[in-house]
C-alpha cells in the first residue's frame, strides 16, 4: 500500500503518528545523514513521540527528486507538522544544519499556521544570523569536502581512503550542502523558547558561538553542554534521555 504523505516525511516514529497520548519531537538531521540517525530512538518506548524528519531525495525517499532548496519544502513540510500535531503541543530539535532547518520550520508554522512549537532545541550550530567561515562550501573540490568529513570524525577512516566509496558517498554529501547553503537568514525571530545544546569538545559550535541563538526568540533562553564533539548527540547515551524528558 502507499504510503501517505506524512508517512513518506515522518518514517521512524516510536508511536503510531495518530498517538495523541505522547507529545511529539521532530528531530532534523545533520548535512549528510538522514532520518535513519534517530531511528534507535523510537526503539524504546519513553514518555515521547520521537519522530524522525525525511527529507525526498533522502534516505527512504532516495527514489524522490532531491530539493536542494528548504524554502521549496516548507509549505509541504509544515503542513505534515500541523496535520499530524492535531493541536497538542509539540517540540522541534535539530542538530548542525538540522538545527537551522528546525528554526525555519518554527518560523514558517508561526507565521504561515499561526502555530508555535513548545520549544526549539538547537544542538551543535552557530545562530542562524552567523555563518560558519571554516564550513565546507559547495564551490570547493572534494579534497575539501573530505577534510571537512575529516574534522567532524563522523566518517570512518577505511571509508575515507576507499576511493570507490568515496565516489558514492561524495555526491550526495554534497547535495546536503546544497541544502545546507539554502538556509539564509532574513531577519527571522520565533515566539518560541530556545533550548541550546552544545558539546565540550565541539570547536565550531562552542558555547560562546551558540548564545547567539538568544537574539532570534522573543521567549525563554537556556543553555546546556554535553561532554563530546560535533556528534555528542547521536554518540551520548544521556543525549535522548534529555529529549525525552524536555516537555
Amino acid at each position: 500500500m502507499e504510503k501517505t504523505l506524512e508517512e513518506r516525511w515522518f518514517p521512524f516514529t516510536t508511536y503510531c503518528l495518530n498517538d495523541t497520548e505522547h507529545k511529539k519531537i521532530f528531530c532534523f538531521h545533520h548535512a549528510g545523514g538522514s532520518a535513519s540517525v534517530y531511528r534507535k530512538w523510537t526503539l524504546e518506548k519513553k514518555n515521547m513521540n520521537f519522530i524522525c524528519v525525511e527529507l525526498p531525495g533522502k534516505g527512504t525517499r532516495r527514489r524522490e527528486p532531491f530539493v536542494g532548496d528548504f524554502k521549496k519544502l516548507l509549505e509541504p513540510l509544515c503542513e505534515s507538522i500541523v496535520k499530524v500535531t492535531q493541536g497538542k503541543p509539540f517540540i522541534l530539535f535539530g542538530h548542525s544544519m538540522g538545527a537551522a532547518m528546525a528554526f525555519y520550520v518554527a518560523d514558517y508554522l508561526q507565521s504561515k499556521y499561526n502555530v508555535r512549537p513548545e520549544k526549539l532545541i538547537a544542538a551543535g550550530r552557530q545562530a542562524p544570523q552567523d555563518e560558519d567561515p571554516s564550513e565546507f562550501k559547495t564551490y570547493m573540490g572534494d579534497d575539501a569536502l573530505i577534510r571537512e568529513l575529516e574534522k567532524y570524525n563522523a566518517t570512518p577512516k577505511e571509508i575515507l581512503e576507499n576511493k570507490e566509496l568515496l565516489q558514492f558517498i561524495l555526491p550526495e554529501v554534497r547535495k546536503d550542502y546544497t541544502l545546507n547553503e539554502s538556509l539564509i537568514y532574513h531577519g527571522e525571530r520565533i515566539d518560541a523558547p530556545i533550548y541550546i545544546n552544545c558539546g565540550t569538545n565541539d570547536v565550531g559550535a562552542t558555547s560562546t558561538i551558540m548564545q547567539r541563538w538568544q537574539s532570534v526568540t522573543t521567549k525563554e533562553f537556556k543553555e546546556k553542554e554535553f561532554e563530546g564533539d560535533h556528534f555528542f548527540v547521536l554518540n551520548s547515551e544521556l543525549y535522548p534521555e534529555y529529549l525525552a524528558t524536555a516537555g
